[in-house]
């Protein structure tokens, strides 16, 4: 019997990052008892393929253009302050000016810790359970880049206190002041530890013959992390989700040495209720804390295929490679107050490809040759998403450490 295939249960214990290792249709023997650590890191977060597909770092996709324009829209006062500059002259000094780009740079990185145990219930039938711990850190920086504001002091620079005052405005600081005001948190760096969603994962086995076997996978995802946060911008807010998936996963022995392994998946989140805040348009990006409201949240689902090749250099070695496509549906929202719940779905469905490679040693031959200590299997794993649409990049590098008895 090969273990190896019972890394897929680790896999599915941070499904809200699909953090994912090469999939399997092996399974534990009756009896037989298996816990596992894995250890991982996710970065790239703080890219994203955008709705064209290109992707961008996030410090430039959400940066704000603070041009005239966009100051008289957001603020009566600043809306004057261009029309008295427009009246000196003839050239539309109001129009020109430009505080410049309030660019907000982010530095996030995820690390988890996953403490895994599963057991052989009958010959076709293993159980799981997966409790990860998750590490949330990010630094983040506001900066404001490429104002004219310093001609306008040259110029006007002393005519008016209040002018001085707009002229020498910090849009980092009045940022801060303007999301404190509307109830949200302060932009800062972040240092968390919580426990995510719990998984609990069911596999059994459907046929199995020399070169052939068929798996069918239950993965329900208990929503025990930490609730969604309307009011901090910074927030993962992707755990605390309830959630069954369904995979199939067949594997068919190419040569003694190849073998394929496709598999398919469907993810249904459950419905549930949050606290949001509601945009009134499409140009009201920062909600007023007053449009805070519980709403009913449908999280789209999500279809995956993909497909695995590994190649078994010996009885200890193995490598395997492989890609997988993924697409989720718009979530919907409705609630009691006649809002506007469909401005809360804009860019929430979305699609990605995601290439995997993974390094796997078994000791499990060898102890049973009793020329290794202890039968345990310790996988190297790296995924990337590397096309998408309206999702965030994921570099994951993942150590797995599984032993048995």
């Amino acid at each position: 019997m090969k273990f190896v295939g019972l890394l897929v249960l680790a896999s599915c214990i941070l499904g809200s990052f699909r953090a994912q290792a090469l999939q399997s249709t092996a399974l534990l023997p009756e009896g037989i008892n298996s816990p596992s650590f894995r250890f991982g890191s996710i970065q790239g977060i703080d890219e994203r393929y955008i709705e064209n597909g290109t992707l961008m770092k996030l410090g430039d996709y959400k940066s704000v253009v603070f041009d005239a324009p966009t100051l008289a829209k957001f603020n009566q006062d600043a809306k004057k302050l261009i029309n008295a500059l427009n009246r000196f002259g003839s050239h539309n000094l109001g129009d020109e000016f430009n505080l410049g780009v309030l660019k907000v740079d982010t530095l996030p990185n995820v690390k988890y810790f996953a403490p895994v145990f599963a057991r052989g219930i009958t010959a076709n039938w293993t159980l799981g359970m997966g409790v990860p711990v998750v590490t949330y850190t990010n630094k983040i920086r506001l900066s404001q880049q490429f104002s004219n504001v310093e001609f306008y002091r040259r110029q006007f620079g002393g005519l008016d206190p209040e002018l001085d005052q707009a002229l020498n405005t910090d849009l980092a600081v009045e940022t801060q002041k303007a999301l404190k005001d509307k109830g949200y948190e302060e932009l800062g760096d972040k240092n968390q530890t919580f426990i995510g969603d719990v998984q609990i994962v069911s596999m059994h086995r459907l046929f199995e013959t020399a070169d052939n076997a068929l798996v069918y996978q239950a993965q329900f995802s208990l929503p025990t992390g930490p609730k969604y946060n309307p009011d901090d911008l910074a927030a993962l807010n992707v755990f605390g989700r309830a959630a069954v998936t369904n995979s199939v996963v067949y594997s068919h022995k190419l040569s003694t040495s190849f073998t394929a392994v496709p598999y398919a998946s469907y993810m249904i989140p459950l419905q549930d209720d949050i606290s949001m805040r509601v945009p009134t348009s499409a140009d009201d990006t920062l909600p007023d804390a007053e449009s805070k409201e519980t709403v009913h949240r449908k999280i789209g689902n999500t279809a995956t295929l993909g497909s695995s090749l590994i190649y078994d250099f010996s009885d200890s070695f193995s490598v395997g490679a492989g890609y997988e496509a993924y697409q989720k549906a718009k979530d919907t929202f409705t609630g009691g107050k006649g809002s506007r719940y469909d401005l809360l779905s804009a860019n929430t469905a979305l699609s990605a490809r995601k290439a995997k490679l993974e390094i796997t040693y078994s000791s499990v031959k060898s102890y049973f040759r009793k020329t290794a200590l202890l039968p345990m299997i310790m996988a190297l794993e790296i995924s990337d998403v590397v096309a998408g649409v309206n999702v965030e990049r994921q570099l994951t590098q993942e150590l797995n450490l599984m032993l048995f008895f």
